[in-house]
């Protein structure tokens, strides 16, 4: 854990702004909010469901509600149930095998994540989001071709932010797979003004950067900002480290993105997929 010590303290180097340390009161303060928030998500969409009052469509809905709070408290049996729901209720909308997709991919049944993000494409073929998480399939699964295949799809209509982390994924993927193609890592940074993030983790992989520069540059003025931004900076430094042959301080950076709690982001869920490859 000596790392991951070091690792956690690097945030705070930046001047002048807000980082939030993982393990202080602060930080716990902030997770404590985001899991009371979603205890109240399940408890409204529960009232909801039980009121006899919505119908098919209205009660996917809320199943789906459930579903997302759920995910975000590690309770993925349980949202897998609720999501099962309101593809029942509601066969021939895409979102829902989307993220009955993604919750399978959290219980690491790649299969059954496959074939719902398949049927999400089949519906609607310009969903980014299901095209997405086929790339991060295949990245989990250690398919680097095929994971730049529907990365490359994403960045080529993603916009904006959407576009710039397409572009981290794919590079992220050549790299991991030495596959050769061409970075667009200059490209992403022209979608952002001069030092907006993620600009510190696009600088990291083109190399003018350093990992712990990149962690240092997460932190912000208001808290729960900088805490989003340390799960961020942490896993794209803890895949630098994977690049650079790292191992130990990459199992450190990953345990810090598992410590800021935030379990909605898919870096949180990733992070977690590559302290498993690393036992």
């Amino acid at each position: 854990m000596r790392y991951l010590g070091v690792l956690l303290g690097l945030a705070l180097l930046a001047q002048g702004a807000q980082a939030v340390e993982t393990g202080t009161d602060l930080a716990t303060t902030l997770q404590t909010q985001r899991r009371q928030s979603a205890e109240q998500t399940i408890v409204q969409a529960t009232r909801r469901i039980e009121s006899g009052e919505l119908d098919d469509r209205q009660l996917a809905a809320a199943f789906r509600a459930r579903a997302v709070a759920r995910n975000r408290l590690l309770q993925h049996a349980e949202a897998l149930a609720d999501l099962s729901r309101a593809v029942d209720l509601d066969p021939f909308n895409p979102l829902y095998y989307e993220e009955r997709a993604t919750t399978y991919l959290k219980l690491r049944e790649f299969k059954q994540a496959d074939v719902d993000l398949e049927m999400a494409l089949g519906l609607d073929s310009s969903r980014l989001g299901a095209r997405r998480e086929k790339g991060r399939l295949a990245f989990y699964l250690g398919d680097y071709q095929e994971a730049a295949y529907d990365l490359i799809r994403v960045a080529r209509d993603a916009e904006g932010q959407a576009f710039v982390y397409s572009v981290i994924w794919l590079d992220l993927a050549i790299r991991r797979g030495k596959l050769e193609r061409q970075s667009r890592l200059g490209l992403a940074e022209q979608e952002l003004r001069d030092g907006e993030w993620p600009t510190p983790l696009l600088r990291m992989y083109q190399g003018s950067l350093d990992p712990a520069g990149a962690i240092a540059a997460a932190a912000a003025d208001d808290p729960r900002t900088a805490l989003a931004r340390q799960c961020e900076a942490y896993f794209y430094a803890g895949q630098e480290y994977l690049l650079r042959q790292q191992p130990q301080q990459a199992r450190a950076a990953f345990e810090a993105v598992v410590a800021t709690g935030m379990t909605d982001f898919l870096e949180y869920d990733w992070a977690v997929r590559e302290l498993e490859l690393l036992k």
